[in-house]
């Protein structure tokens, strides 16, 4: 069973991305795996309502893995059961493919970042700049800044992502200077102390948008 499905088990939490809206998801967990490649998952809702999905529709199963990364595959719905519970039988359709977290796509946007700098050899001064974002990954940022950093600088970072902050310490692992007319330099950012629900927060996000611009055919 587990080559067929790929480390999932009972209670494992996944998320579900219907085929006509690929831009919402929806929380669900596996409640029961039927040998070989069907099972049974909690019935997404949003907030209370009921996310109502049909027989032979086609969606996709997003799942987390500790020490194992991100899955997803397709799958189409069985049958759907609404007495007690809302519950879905849904068939695995496609190969499970892992999504490669340490290449991490890397999201072109506009992001403003306020940059926490403990400058340490000059009586612990703080030195707090706003700065923008150019992209965006689940294991960094481009950054653009007007603070001329060294290679190897830890900074901290606080930024909003879809209403929801951001708190992250990083360092700077890249400089280059650039012609702009509000900044002097583009620095690359690596995470380097991040919660993991955090980094799991972003790289969904990511994702979403990442499905939303192959949908509209932009990449």
């Amino acid at each position: 069973m587990d080559s067929k499905l790929l480390f999932l088990k009972v209670g494992t939490k996944i998320d579900i991305f219907k085929k006509e809206n690929r831009k919402n998801f929806y929380p669900s967990q596996v409640l029961e795996i039927i040998e070989p490649d069907e099972l049974v998952i909690r019935g997404p809702m949003k907030k209370t309502q009921l996310v109502l999905l049909h027989k032979g529709e086609e969606i996709e199963i997003l799942y987390y893995v500790e020490n194992k990364g991100r899955f997803i595959f397709t799958a189409k719905v069985i049958s759907r059961e609404l007495n007690k519970m809302y519950t879905l039988r849904i068939k695995k359709i496609s190969e499970i493919r892992k999504i490669q977290l340490r290449n991490y796509y890397r999201l072109p946007v506009t992001l403003e970042i306020e940059k926490i700098f403990p400058v340490i050899n000059d009586d612990n001064k703080v030195f707090i700049e706003k700065c923008e974002a150019k992209d965006i990954s689940g294991g960094g940022l481009k950054l653009y800044c007007n603070y001329q950093h060294v290679v190897g600088d830890e900074v901290y970072l606080k930024f909003k992502l879809e209403n929801k902050l951001i708190d992250a310490k990083a360092k700077v692992v890249r400089i280059e200077e650039i012609e702009n007319l509000n900044y002097k330099y583009c620095i690359g950012i690596t995470f380097v102390d991040i919660e993991e629900q955090i980094r799991d927060f972003i790289v969904k996000y990511i994702f979403e948008q990442q499905r939303i611009l192959r949908f509209k055919g932009l990449i």
